[in-house]
């Protein structure tokens, strides 16, 4: 989703660390070095952006001097909400240079609202959400603006910045408020892991989770906590963040975080080209996000970036063209490299038709691409988190397990809570079962070990008599039936055509909108 949004009010953010970030750049102003005394410092900037600049980046450079102790930007611009569109955020004094490099992946970043916001304060303690606290070093720092949007006439902007002295105290800052502060600097504690979830003795289970939501940190409408309490209603084991382009969040977790949901960390990494979720990431860290499918170096070494910390790289809303500009995957889906695709973004529609049919095409080539779900979650007025909700097969309910699940296509998609099924592929003779996203191994030549295979399919819940139940293989469609209470007790079992490389399943109402959907079971 993209767009401004209004805030009544705002929390502010208490970090102990900065993260790391970007660039390229304008000419500084210079018209500040220093100050002798403690009166604050407005500077009013203003420019213009023409049509050509769209999806673009542009920087405005001012000089803050020593003792600097806040920094408070308003934008304002023509045709806001009429036709312009005009991202915000901001860089420090280390700089807004690329952070691609394969040994620096570190610039001045110090936050990102895009069009969420029209204005943000930066302090030692605080900061507006999607910003990062932290020392307000001397230097050239940059007011980064992103236009999304134009009229033909292009985009009048003006930057109002004001630079104060003193420490600001906790009245000036209850406005931006919306949740009682826990003092300044706070620690991150440790949220891999989800210290009071039932783990078992290491027998592998199916934890239900979201990968994809909003909070107030870049342009959702509730606060972290509103968030727990929705997860914990859709009955899910963990989530993962996905703000905009910023881990200002990371912070928020520690006080609201209950032991029995996994919380980690990810960013949902919003490039003009496409969005991709960065999952698994360690506390503060920070992804590139300033690059097309046309640049190099570009996404890949931002996917290496996240993949040397453990993460994973999944392609978000792929052909999500028509509420989001920006939003259709550029990159291409054969040489982008990416661990997972997004195949089911909130409700299902024509868009997460076409991306259920490219993924299909890429398995059926021989990718193990995984796909997901997630809710892309805002607000509750329009969404719902855990819809729909992902299963992921691990021992244990800790980050690394998650994505290690993931990774080796060990998931599964339901619409909700309410719906559960249950597919594995099994061997007659033997009786072995074979689960989502793991091998059937098959010896062809005279093989005598083993008996005919069969796909299983059991609806436990929430699937309806006449639902529609297909069994795809990469040769097609292999088996097709309507839901009946018969096939709900007895399940669907249906003979396996050993020629195919995978079978995999999905299950949609009558009215043909997805139910559940698996990633494949591997052949030979």
């Amino acid at each position: 989703m993209k767009g401004p949004s209004s805030f009544s009010s705002m929390k502010l953010i208490s970090l102990a660390a900065r993260t790391a970030a970007i660039g390229a750049a304008a000419a500084p102003n210079n018209g500040i070095t220093s100050s002798s005394h403690q009166a604050p410092i407005h500077l009013n900037l203003s420019g213009h952006i023409p049509p050509a600049k769209v999806l673009d980046y542009i920087y405005v450079d001012f000089s803050v001097p020593p003792r600097t102790s806040t920094i408070h930007v308003v934008q304002n611009y023509s045709h806001r909400n009429a036709g312009n569109s005009l991202d915000l955020g901001c860089f420090d004094q280390q700089g807004h240079h690329l952070a691609l490099a394969d040994d620096d992946f570190s610039t001045g970043f110090r936050g990102w609202s895009g069009g969420a916001r029209d204005d943000f304060t930066i302090s030692r303690r605080f900061a507006t959400p999607g910003y990062l606290a932290g020392e307000i070093e001397p230097g050239i720092w940059s007011v980064a603006l992103g236009p999304y949007k134009s009229v033909p006439e292009g985009i009048d902007y003006e930057l109002n910045i004001e630079l104060s002295f003193e420490h600001p105290s906790l009245s000036e800052f209850e406005v931006y408020s919306s949740l009682p502060r826990s003092g300044a600097e706070i620690a991150v504690r440790d949220q891999t892991q989800g210290g009071d979830y039932p783990v078992g003795d290491g027998a592998k289970t199916w934890f239900r989770g979201d990968l994809h939501m909003h909070t107030i940190y870049s342009d959702g409408k509730h606060t972290p906590n509103e968030l727990i309490t929705f997860a914990q209603a859709a009955n899910l084991s963990f989530i993962f963040t996905s703000e905009h382009n910023t881990p200002s969040i990371d912070h928020a977790w520690d006080s609201v975080a209950p032991g029995s949901l996994l919380v980690s960390r990810g960013i949902e990494v919003t490039t003009r080209s496409g969005h991709w979720n960065a999952i698994g990431l360690t506390p503060h860290d920070w992804v590139e996000f300033r690059y097309r499918h046309t640049d190099n170096p570009g996404l890949a070494q931002a996917v290496q970036h996240v993949r040397k910390r453990g993460g994973l790289a999944v392609i978000n809303h792929p052909f999500d063209s028509v509420d989001c500009l920006a939003c259709d995957w550029s990159y291409g889906f054969e040489d982008s490299n990416m661990d997972a695709i997004e195949v089911w973004n909130a409700d299902w529609d024509p868009s997460d038709e076409k991306a259920l049919v490219k993924w299909h095409e890429l398995l059926s080539a021989g990718s193990h691409i995984a796909a997901i779900g997630g809710s892309d979650f805002h607000t509750s007025e329009t969404g719902k988190i855990g819809s729909p909700t992902t299963l992921v097969h691990a021992s244990r309910l800790e980050t690394a397990e998650i994505l290690a699940g993931i990774r080796r296509s060990r998931a599964y998609v339901v619409h909700d809570s309410s719906v559960d099924i249950h597919f594995s592929v099994i061997d007659k003779l033997t009786g072995k079962e074979t689960q989502i996203g793991d091998r059937v191994k098959l010896n062809r030549m005279n093989d005598r070990t083993r008996g005919p295979l069969f796909a299983i399919l059991r609806a436990s819940r929430g699937v309806p008599e006449g639902s529609r139940v297909v069994v795809m293989t990469d040769r097609g469609i292999l088996h097709e039936e309507r839901v009946s209470d018969d096939s709900r007790r007895k399940g669907i079992k249906v003979r396996l055509d050993e020629r195919s490389t995978f079978v995999r399943v999905e299950v949609r109402r009558a009215d043909g909108r997805m139910l559940a959907l698996t990633n494949p079971i591997w052949i030979g």
